[in-house]
């Protein structure tokens, strides 16, 4: 009889461990992955022009290549940024001054001058050495499409939105501080500036029937998380994760573009080679889209095919489209908050001087 009671007693904790190990398991696949139900409800119809973005990786992968510590090449993607921004606002210089070298962050504001800030940034220098390589060409595109489309509507935002091109991303500086992302990071901080989120663009765009681009560092997330014929990865932290969890919320809800977030711990992630890492260093809530978050990335003599030919344009137009609708709908209540604290701080005046 006892030797039933024992067995029965195993049995039931087993159960018991079994019920709890399946529960950690649903609670850690809603926390890392951040699951939303929203569908397109909107009309995805592309604002972004393919050929545009076309254009842009065109010129960046031959005509200002290679985009390495080069001084004339850097400082000439500078002045085309600078340009192609000039034709939707005011666009600005952030020198960027290094022991050999002066280098130029390019940064556009829309929408009004308030303290509280949306900041979408891609580096523009490139990796590797050869003129055909994709490098973060297509983020830039991204940046400048988006910023012609946001200047359409600047009457829209309800606060200020910073598009921002760096040179000197972490793969090719050698000391953080030399990015271009920390100067601006650093520069809002000393400003007193608050980050609503920090968005960072770094390789997007790429043919997802393309294997060698379907890759994780934590091979267990595509378990948690799988690919879809149309995505990009976002990668956050836990503490921002009420940030990602809107931002996924707006973007699935307009964007036929899926996005995959992985919300983890700071020092889990294998993405501290992104710009948006400085901004976390600054306190500011940030976070990268791509789709690579290996540093290993396909090389040119991995087929005939150039890196640039590879690119999924109605799936970087897909993206323009994600953010702008992201950004127009999630700026109201930001802006809201910031009216509310004001009046509030208001009224303690008034208070204190009655």
């Amino acid at each position: 009889m006892s030797q039933v009671t024992f067995s029965q007693r195993m049995i039931t904790k087993l159960i018991d461990w079994l019920l709890a190990l399946l529960g950690a398991s649903i609670l850690l696949w809603f926390f890392v992955t951040q699951p939303v139900m929203s569908t397109v409800t909107n009309n995805t119809n592309q604002i972004a022009n393919t050929n545009e973005l076309k254009r842009h990786v065109q010129l960046l992968t031959n005509g200002y290549a290679p985009r390495t510590i080069n001084y004339d090449n850097l400082n000439n993607t500078a002045d085309y940024i600078y340009q192609e921004f000039a034709r939707v606002g005011i666009p600005e210089y952030q020198a960027i001054h290094t022991l050999s070298k002066q280098y130029h962050n390019v940064s556009l504001q829309l929408g009004p001058d308030t303290r509280e800030l949306y900041v979408i940034g891609a580096h523009y220098d490139a990796e590797d050495d050869s003129i055909d390589t994709e490098g973060n060409a297509s983020g830039v595109a991204t940046l400048i499409e988006l910023a012609r489309h946001l200047a359409l509507n600047n009457d829209k935002l309800n606060i200020g939105v910073i598009l921002i091109a760096y040179p000197l991303s972490l793969n090719q500086s050698d000391n953080r501080i030399n990015t271009g992302s920390y100067f601006h990071a650093d520069s809002l901080k000393r400003m007193n500036k608050k980050v609503r989120l920090m968005i960072s663009l770094d390789s997007v765009g790429q043919d997802n029937s393309i294997a060698a681009f379907e890759r994780h560092p934590y091979k267990f997330m595509d378990i948690l998380n799988p690919s879809k014929a149309n995505h990009l990865y976002m990668v956050g932290r836990l503490k921002d994760f009420k940030n990602i969890r809107q931002l996924k919320r707006v973007f699935n809800s307009t964007s036929a573009l899926s996005l995959n977030s992985h919300t983890l711990f700071e020092s889990f992630n294998k993405t501290q080679s992104s710009d948006h890492v400085n901004y976390w260093n600054q306190g500011f809530p940030a976070v990268l889209i791509s789709d690579n978050l290996e540093k290993g990335k396909l090389e040119k003599n991995d087929t005939n095919t150039e890196i640039k030919d590879r690119l999924d344009y109605v799936k970087m137009a897909m993206l323009v489209n994600g953010l702008y609708q992201s950004v127009i709908k999630t700026s109201t209540g930001a802006a809201d908050r910031t009216l509310l604290a004001q009046r509030s701080r208001n009224k303690k005046v008034n208070s204190l001087v009655r």
